[in-house]
């Protein structure tokens, strides 16, 4: 017996029967209204849902300062300081009328925190529709992001008075998927949510509807930047730029150009047709001349406002007397005896002293304010306490043996001479690569005369993405990248019509044998010989003992086998003889000039390393330099290439002295390198 089958017209009725009831469940589910009044939320007569205190919410919107201190006590839980109002208030003309504003104030003062709130004051009152957070970099700028979305999405005064974007976001979950589908009235309400940035629900009479905050790093995309809300696009109206410089980049004339440049014209211009971007900056000034300097100078930018606070406004009238013997306590005896000195002579100590933010100390360890100031200033310095705290950087106070400068290396361009073209007295061509797995291979070429004076023909850096690596690659991926790099740049010298003598490669960048193993076969692989360097101190160069088959000026070659040799040199010596070279007068003897073009990044790596102390201490030369943020790696070149050439015969006496063994005695044991190469 065989059961009756089912007509195909009932199976699909039930079939869309069932649709349906999924589709209205899901529908349900994504229904923000729904969800809301399913959480307790209650609705008003207009459809919207009530405001929590709509007096608190109308006072706020007419103070930012007020918005702050009531809708975010956990983050102004101080009150505030006069300064602080000050740059909230003008924060607030900002983002309501436009404008730029920028302003430096010290360490720990809460400038991001400030940034954030006008962020959430100017987004959810609707003053600003496109909100761009830029960072020094992209991290940055992002983990401000995230701090407003946690506010918004966790914060109950918040979700309280702002109902329809807080509770969105709280009923999202932080989940990206969940925020897409919200929908209002069966529309979709275009809300995202993710790492790279937010929208606000688009619900007609919801607070900050549509309005777009998204992260960005100051060196990142920042040009034609256009947003899409559904259907709409929007263009940014309001940036918000957070600490913009890094140490290296404000001691960098020339990254503090490009940052300015960035600033004036990616960002500023980005506004629509017709339209005015505004835009606030908070910043700390690290040293004279660099990126908040010159944004807080109104004569350079006179578009800008610009304010500077600090810590102390006024010193007190013991400074050089009760103040000097609380730092001698602290030091010698601790924190402990300083504060009962303090607590004693605490009228006559505090006499005349002005403070910016008076709450400003730790409270249990510290009496005032102007006791955290001066015990900042005694554990950090006066150097780091006057750029971080004060934002009155001192000038470098160290000794140079020689005036260096780019501006001097520049004014040695002769633009006569086009890249590659040699002099007429040019005896040898040595080229030099500097290793930097994480940055790149650096090279440069230089032609030598007979009596020491050198010109550079080009140099580049080869930083191709299949040739970087990171510290957390194996050392077998560095090795291989490197070498690959290596055989690229040997194809390019030999084939460049200016093939050197003499092509010097620094072995201690790079894993154990890498370039020794590289040099042993480049002139099979690309066609040039390669000579691996090793660079020691001048205290710790030894130009006798073993292996040793050729001597010459600060420099000599050991030998494994006639294919693994390595050239020693002492890097101290030659990184002062290189220098010098700059300083001399151009086409003498021993001098230095460059091929026609603009090189303030080349001229820039070589000052980088500036000389401040040498003295001879018995045990050999010792040496003291003083190293500025940021790669160096020319410089390094520069000297590698005059240790090539003295090995090639060219010394400062134009002599060179020669030492030749015969025979190397062979190498039993080489012990390990680590990472710098034999020791000899």
């Amino acid at each position: 017996m065989t059961k009756p089958t089912k007509r195909p017209a009932q199976t699909a009725d039930r079939r869309e029967k069932h649709r349906r009831i999924v589709a209205a469940s899901r529908a349900r589910g994504r229904d923000l209204r729904l969800a809301m009044a399913e959480a307790g939320v209650k609705m008003g007569k207009d459809g919207l849902p009530a405001v929590g205190n709509p007096k608190r919410k109308a006072r706020c919107a007419a103070d930012l300062a007020l918005f702050a201190a009531t809708y975010l006590p956990n983050v102004f839980g101080l009150p505030m300081s006069d300064g602080q109002r000050a740059d909230l208030a003008t924060m607030q003309t900002v983002c309501r009328d436009g404008g730029r504003y920028a302003f430096a104030s010290p360490r720990g003062d809460g400038k991001t925190s400030r940034v954030e709130a006008a962020c959430l004051w100017a987004a959810l009152y609707g003053h600003r529709r496109c909100l761009v957070i830029v960072g020094a970099d992209i991290g940055a700028a992002g983990q401000i992001v995230e701090s407003i979305k946690t506010e918004l999405r966790t914060n109950e005064l918040l979700r309280a008075d702002f109902p329809i974007p807080c509770w969105a976001a709280h009923l999202a979950d932080d989940v990206a998927l969940k925020a897409k589908a919200w929908t209002w009235g069966a529309v979709n309400c275009s809300m995202r949510w993710g790492k790279d940035g937010l929208t606000l629900p688009v619900v007609d009479g919801a607070d900050g509807s549509g309005c777009v905050i998204v992260p960005r790093g100051l060196t990142g995309r920042l040009r034609g930047m256009r947003l899409k809300i559904g259907k709409r696009a929007v263009r940014p109206d309001l940036f918000a730029i957070d600490d913009p410089q890094t140490d290296e980049s404000a001691n960098s004339p020339s990254q503090v150009a490009t940052r300015e440049k960035l600033i004036l014209g990616a960002i500023m211009g980005s506004g629509g047709p017709g339209e005015s971007v505004a835009a606030f900056m908070p910043c700390t000034v690290i040293r004279d001349g660099d990126l908040a300097t010159r944004f807080l100078d109104h004569d350079l930018h006179a578009d800008w406002q610009g304010a500077t606070r600090a810590l102390v406004t006024t010193w007190p009238d013991a400074q050089d007397t009760l103040w000097k013997e609380y730092a001698g306590l602290r030091r010698d005896e601790g924190p402990e005896a300083a504060t009962d000195f303090y607590r004693e002579h605490r009228d006559a100590m505090d006499a005349g002293a002005v403070l910016d933010w008076p709450q400003r100390y730790e409270g249990g360890k510290e009496l005032s304010a102007l006791q955290h100031a001066e015990n900042l200033r005694i554990d950090l310095g006066d150097s780091v306490f006057c750029a971080e705290y004060q934002n009155e950087p001192q000038q470098e106070g160290t000794t140079l043996m020689y005036n260096l400068t780019p501006e001097l290396i520049c004014s040695r361009t002769d633009q006569t001479m086009p890249a590659l073209k040699l002099p007429d007295w040019t005896q040898t061509i040595v080229a030099a690569t500097d290793i930097n797995p994480s940055f790149g291979l650096s090279t440069l070429a230089v032609a030598f005369g007979a009596d020491q004076r050198a010109h550079v023909l080009g140099y580049f850096i080869e930083n191709g993405d299949e040739f970087l690596s990171t510290a957390d690659d194996p050392p077998a991926v560095i090795s291989r990248r490197v070498s690959e790099a290596l055989a690229k740049i040997g194809k390019f010298l030999a084939g460049s019509g200016v093939t050197p003598q003499t092509w010097i490669i620094d072995g201690g960048g790079t894993p154990q044998d890498t370039v020794i193993n590289f040099c042993a076969v480049s002139q099979r692989v690309c066609g040039l010989a390669g000579l691996t360097a090793f660079g020691r101190s001048a205290r710790e160069y030894r130009p006798y003992g073993r292996n040793k088959l050729t001597v010459r000026e600060r420099c000599h070659l050991v030998s494994e086998s006639i294919a693994r040799r390595w050239l020693i040199w002492d890097s101290d010596y030659w990184r002062e003889t290189a220098q010098k070279g700059w300083t001399a007068t151009p086409l003498l003897p021993g001098s230095c000039t460059l091929f026609a073009g603009n090189h303030r990044l080349f001229a820039e790596q070589i000052c980088r390393e500036q000389l401040i102390g040498k003295a001879d201490l018995g045990a050999g030369m010792r040496y003291e330099w003083h190293t500025q943020p940021g790669p160096h790696d020319f410089g390094d070149c520069m000297a590698m290439a005059f240790a090539g050439a003295a090995f090639g015969g060219i010394s400062s006496s134009g002599a060179a002295p020669v030492l030749e063994k015969k025979y190397a005695r062979p190498m039993v044991y080489r012990p390990s390198m680590n990472g710098r190469g034999p020791r000899w």
